[in-house]
């Protein structure tokens, strides 16, 4: 059989599953991405409308733009619709170029995502045994070991990987045969990168002892792919009766009676689960030693953009970013929604409880966030308390008591945004207030 009919045929096997969801293709225009798109036209035939291919410039070669309009042209040629996303930033300094490469491409291919649209990349079985061998020099575990899946969630719909059971030359072959002609992207035939060195040098030594080394390399893969699911789900047991709408908070009960081993293993699917980087195994040592902590230590565990903070008796997860400039005072009129660098506050009328309409209309009404020092005193207490007193109180974190608004009446706190109303300025029964609404930012 020849080896387009061989790889039509690996096509019908998946793709055929997928009666009417429209195809994405990632086509960097290299040699594999160029076989997966030009095949799976052949397979669509007169439905190739149901396919797009998406060529993401990553502005790191002075040739980029060129390789765009080659991109283009060769859609065209196919009949195949295509469009051009562009990454427009550089790589931040001591970050690895790879893997800035491929966050910021996977971003941005989601952006054409729609649901149950079907997202192809052109991942083979070479890079599969690439994978699994860099996984395994790593230190990795069953989830690393476990290589490259062949279907996953991805944004609205999925992203599959029709090509895992096809080699590099049954590649290739397909391209010769088909006269394709791609874009050879000189940084792939150098030794700098681990995975060119496994790919140029450490691959062919093992396969010319082993013909089959990258065939049984998969069968590796599949058998660990097993392994960590068993691990999830015993891990998903665990998690589901304590994460349900807070994806970001775990209660530390839920390791009290886990042996060390279990609790990494448990982080590390909660982890995965909020849509966080991966953790190494260094990171998941620092996580256990944190869990079993001192209550008041606050330790705090960072990693590729990401943090786990210890508050209490739970555990956040948290993105790293700059801290927001929360400095300003800025003067508000309840009327309309004011957007601060933490979030926005609005107000609507109501007359049940909320600031007296009346007193708010007397008095400028400044919005500020916490300096140090200062007191409230809510509705239901007889005594004024210390703002940092009443956080404490309130189960609030350190790291966020600092951009939370306070709403100030007349140069005296009247509200804290979100958390209560300052006895003073509270609306009496019967009479109009402005009841306050809170929505912090979604932290990215």
């Amino acid at each position: 059989m020849s080896s387009a009919h061989s790889l039509l045929d690996k096509l019908r096997l998946i793709l055929g599953r997928e009666s009417t969801c429209r195809f994405i293709v990632a086509y960097s225009g290299g040699i594999d991405s160029h076989v997966l798109l030009h095949s799976v036209g052949a397979y669509l035939g007169a439905e190739r409308d149901r396919l797009l291919a998406v060529h993401v410039d990553h502005g790191l070669h002075k040739d980029s733009e060129q390789w765009s309009r080659h991109c283009l042209s060769v859609a065209a040629d196919l009949g195949i619709s295509a469009t051009v996303l562009k990454i427009n930033e550089h790589p931040p300094r001591g970050e690895s170029l790879e893997s800035w490469a491929r966050r910021h491409r996977y971003q941005l291919l989601k952006t054409v995502m729609a649901p149950e649209d079907i997202l192809l990349t052109a991942h083979h079985r070479d890079d599969l045994a690439e994978t699994v061998l860099l996984q395994m020099f790593r230190g990795s575990g069953p989830h690393g070991l476990a290589g490259i899946p062949e279907r996953q969630l991805f944004a609205p719909g999925f992203l599959v990987r029709p090509l895992l059971n096809v080699t590099r030359g049954d590649l290739s072959e397909y391209a010769l045969a088909n006269d394709l002609v791609w874009i050879e992207d000189p940084t792939n035939a150098t030794d700098n990168h681990d995975r060119n060195y496994i790919r140029h040098r450490l691959l062919p030594l093992i396969e010319e002892r082993w013909p089959a080394a990258t065939a049984r390399i998969a069968h590796v893969a599949t058998l660990q792919q097993e392994a960590a699911a068993c691990l999830d789900t015993v891990a998903d047991e665990i998690l589901n009766p304590s994460v349900s709408i807070d994806c970001m908070r775990l209660p530390l009960a839920v390791f009290s009676k886990m042996s060390d081993e279990q609790a990494r293993r448990v982080l590390r699917r909660w982890i995965v689960r909020a849509g966080f980087p991966i953790p190494d195994a260094v990171h998941l040592r620092e996580m256990q030693h944190l869990v079993r902590a001192r209550r008041d230590g606050r330790p705090c565990v960072t990693w590729k953009r990401a943090q786990l903070r210890r508050y209490r008796d739970c555990l956040y997860l948290l993105w790293q970013r700059e801290a927001p400039d929360c400095k300003h005072e800025y003067s508000w009129d309840l009327r309309s929604p004011l957007t601060l660098p933490t979030g926005v506050l609005s107000a609507e009328t109501s007359v049940r409880d909320g600031l007296s309409v009346a007193l708010v209309a007397k008095h400028d009404v400044v919005v500020r966030f916490r300096h140090g020092g200062e007191r409230c005193h809510p509705i239901g207490r007889f005594h004024s308390q210390s703002l940092k007193r009443l956080f404490q109180e309130w189960g609030v974190p350190a790291w966020q008591r600092g951009e939370i608004p306070l709403v100030v009446v007349g140069g005296d706190i009247a509200a804290v945004a979100g958390l209560c109303i300052c006895r003073q300025f509270a609306s009496r029964a019967g009479e109009p207030g402005w009841m306050l609404r809170w929505r912090p930012n979604e932290i990215q």
